[in-house]
């Protein structure tokens, strides 16, 4: 038994004829025939005897009239339900978010967001880029904010912006008055830099590598604020995204823009292709890209 079935069903009762709710239903009478045969041979029972013309409902008819009217009510209740559901910016999704760059970039977009749809929900998960990236592969995070990286390959990502990463050094420090620098100058330097939860932590590691030597680590930390605090003690050098320090700036430290590999942090929006979109999610990602940040390249 089907919604069609019950809806042909109905009409016949309601028309008392199989030719005038044919003509009602838009299908013909022999199709019609075919169908309440086929829904009386399902149920085992007869619904219909002819009397002066008409057709009328059996006993059994009239207790399939009742249960189908309420079906078909709950059925098309359900259905304006899901259209209204579509037509609506509600919902939730989750993002994936770095404190950094919570801080840095979604400071104002996320309220902002919040204001102009009320009744869409952002369920946050913050954490390192890497751990952000394994959420986006595994279908937990429905959309990430992440760095461009070899991984990045195998998701969906769009363009959010690009910054300048700059080495940060006490003033007092021998390199501070240096216009630029290379990731190669900084061999002899304690550093302390994220932990292994961040892409930057990556980054950095190998740029090191990549200019010949181990980079001696005086702070593995998820908190940008600790790592700027202990150059602000003279203590490590760090490197960083450039707009940490222009929303935070601290007197003692000073910024060095670098011209190697290290030069630019490219972050990106990225989401699972093979996982589904909620509506929600959808809003935010045109939202966000209607305010992007400006590069600083």
């Amino acid at each position: 038994m089907d919604i069609r079935q019950l809806r042909y069903f109905l009409e016949i009762a309601q028309t008392g004829g199989y030719s005038r709710a044919a003509e009602k239903l838009s299908v013909s009478q022999p199709a019609l025939s075919v169908s309440i045969r086929k829904l009386e041979e399902e149920l085992g029972v007869r619904l219909f005897y002819t009397f002066d013309r008409r057709q009328k409902l059996t006993d059994e008819g009239v207790r399939l009239l009742a249960g189908a009217r309420k079906l078909l009510d709950v059925y098309q209740e359900t259905v304006e339900s899901v259209a209204e559901a579509g037509r609506a910016a509600a919902g939730s999704f989750t993002l994936g978010l770095s404190p950094l760059f919570g801080f840095c970039f979604f400071g104002g977009l996320i309220p902002n967001f919040a204001r102009e749809y009320p009744n869409i929900q952002i369920r946050m998960i913050e954490d390192g880029a890497n751990r952000i990236d394994d959420g986006i592969a595994n279908g937990e995070v429905d959309l990430g904010v992440t760095l461009i990286t070899d991984r990045t390959a195998s998701f969906e990502t769009c363009h959010f912006t690009t910054q300048k990463n700059v080495v940060l050094v006490h003033e007092s420090h021998p390199l501070a008055a240096a216009k630029t620098l290379t990731v190669a100058e900084l061999r002899d330097e304690p550093f302390a830099i994220f932990n292994q939860d961040f892409i930057l932590n990556r980054q950095i590691l190998s740029a090191c590598r990549m200019a010949g030597f181990q980079p001696k680590i005086a702070l593995l930390s998820s908190q940008w604020d600790f790592m700027v605090e202990l150059v602000s003690r003279n203590r490590a050098v760090s490197i960083l995204p450039k707009p940490v320090l222009d929303k935070h700036p601290v007197p003692s430290v000073r910024c060095i823009p670098l011209t190697d590999s290290m030069k630019y942090w490219d972050i990106v929006l990225a989401w699972n292709p093979r996982k589904y979109m909620p509506k929600a999610c959808r809003l935010f990602l045109e939202y966000v890209r209607e305010h992007l940040p400006p590069d600083d390249v």
